[in-house]
């Protein structure tokens, strides 16, 4: 009997609690990873696919950047980038000028003799302390007009009792400017003591000539300008009111435009050649040679909007041929690695860019007669990678100056290089075209493989929480069955102490 005490009492103890859960924690562990494979195996293509979707993207960015500039160069007439104009002037301290798409191609003589100038309207000089106007005036609100080019305006001026001549002739100053009469008003001191008013029309020309006249009261009159100085034009003095110019007429600009003599009330005149803006800046003495003005086709922009059509043609090419082209690498032990373009096997891609390349390097059938008809006969060429250059300066300068307009054609006509390229490129970027057909295609993988992997995901968690069940409840038998082998043990290890185990 005591052998059998001894034996029981020495038996080893069921696993605890905490030992238990570590095993299943384990056990549920490393039946997760035997039948996640599936599902990072579905994450990595996801991660794949999505990089797919942005060198898509990019792709249409790129593409999307030259169908804008195909665009723009297959506009015809003045809507062309390539119809620009300019004006060159030989002298631009007399005259400058501006040309329009619709600018003829020329060379013409430009003689200024005479600028086009504001009126201006001087008052008597007056005693800026004085109260001479308004005590000839008297106190109250006195109104006067003003006529500018056939329209009048009436101000009205406060005069106060005691009122300095200074503080009245302020008053009728900040009262024209606040009219908008087409008549700028300033008071000028011309000496430390004395002042006086003046009044410059808004915009040159005779047809903008200044007159004034009171309304109600005396207060022009009483700073100079009476009825015979503003009806007969009297000319200003050093002290005395009237008008800087004398006579209207020399407030036009007058020159001579091939000969021909002009009158204009501006110095910027627009309606006397088609398409040009002149810009009167000086008179000439009579004994000077007339300006020369060119007009022609402004190659300095044309060259600049080429190069910008190249620069996008060039970054087409450049990302296509990283998309579909496989790269091969070398490393220090002479293993070779290939590396798959993102879009190695595109057939659709693949066919752009051999379209790209026919479109540059064929002939343009609807070519001005005796012009280009390729890009290759205005020196750009088409380079080994597919890319294109400016192979002969030379030949593209000759071709703009010489024959601008069979250049533009050469891109603009019906089957012009930027024409074929619009269309084609139409094709892949507009809404709904083929990249956004890729993207969306693409994309849609990526939103089932995710529902995929959810589902999967969820399917896993269900059987890891079944196990974590399971083996729960075989931890809870396993405490019983402790609790029951420590009962007996401590009944056994009771009666051996009392001498009733045998």
């Amino acid at each position: 009997m005591s052998s059998s005490i001894s034996s029981l009492a020495s038996a080893p103890s069921l696993s605890t609690n905490a030992s238990t859960s570590s095993v299943v924690d384990q056990l549920v562990q490393a039946y997760v990873q035997s039948i996640s494979t599936p599902v990072y195996n579905m994450q990595a293509q996801v991660s794949s696919i999505n990089s797919t979707i942005s060198v898509y993207q990019t792709l249409k960015s790129t593409l999307s950047n030259l169908q804008s500039q195909a665009s723009s160069l297959s506009q015809v007439g003045t809507l062309s980038p390539l119809a620009v104009q300019t004006a060159t002037s030989s002298d631009s301290s007399v005259v400058t000028a501006t040309a329009q798409p619709t600018a003829t191609a020329g060379t013409h003589s430009v003689f200024v003799s005479q600028l086009a100038k504001s009126d201006t309207l001087i008052s008597n000089e007056l005693t800026q302390s004085g109260t001479t106007i308004s005590t000839a005036t008297g106190a109250g609100t006195f109104t006067f007009s003003i006529t500018v080019n056939g329209k009048a305006t009436n101000v009205n001026v406060n005069v106060a009792a005691g009122d300095t001549n200074s503080t009245v002739l302020t008053n009728i100053a900040n009262a024209v400017n606040s009219a908008g009469a087409g008549v700028t008003a300033s008071v000028v001191n011309d000496t430390s003591t004395t002042s006086r008013l003046v009044f410059q029309s808004t915009d040159t020309g005779s047809a903008n000539a200044i007159s004034v006249a009171d309304v109600t009261g005396t207060l022009l009159q009483n700073v100079g300008w009476t009825s015979s100085v503003i009806s007969s034009r009297t000319a200003s003095t050093s002290t005395g009111a009237g008008y800087v110019n004398s006579s209207t007429s020399t407030l036009d600009a007058n020159f001579t435009l091939d000969g021909i003599p002009i009158v204009s009330g501006s110095n910027t005149v627009s309606n006397v050649l088609t398409g040009v803006t002149l810009n009167l800046a000086g008179s000439q003495q009579s004994t000077a040679n007339p300006v020369t003005l060119t007009v022609g086709p402004d190659t300095s922009a044309i060259q600049t909007t080429l190069n910008t059509f190249i620069s996008k043609y060039n970054s087409v090419m450049s990302t296509l041929n990283t998309d579909i082209t496989d790269t091969t690498s070398t490393d220090s032990s002479g293993n070779q690695t290939v590396t798959r373009g993102a879009l190695a096997g595109d057939v659709s891609i693949m066919n752009l860019q051999m379209s790209l390349e026919n479109v540059v390097m064929g002939q343009v059938s609807s070519a001005a007669s005796g012009g280009p008809s390729s890009l290759s006969a205005i020196g750009i060429t088409l380079n080994n990678d597919g890319t294109l250059s400016i192979s002969d300066q030379s030949k593209l300068n000759s071709a703009l100056t010489s024959n601008p307009g069979a250049v533009i054609a050469l891109f603009n006509s019906s089957s012009g290089v930027a024409t074929q390229l619009n269309t084609l490129l139409q094709q892949f970027t507009n809404p709904g075209g083929v990249m956004d057909q890729k993207i969306n295609g693409a994309q849609d993988q990526v939103t089932q493989m995710n529902n995929m992997i959810t589902s999967m995901q969820q399917s896993i968690n269900l059987q890891a929480n079944a196990m974590q069940q399971e083996y729960s409840a075989y931890e809870s038998t396993l405490i019983q069955l402790s609790q029951t082998q420590s009962n007996l043990n401590n009944i056994w290890s009771g009666m051996a102490s009392s001498g009733m185990a045998v």
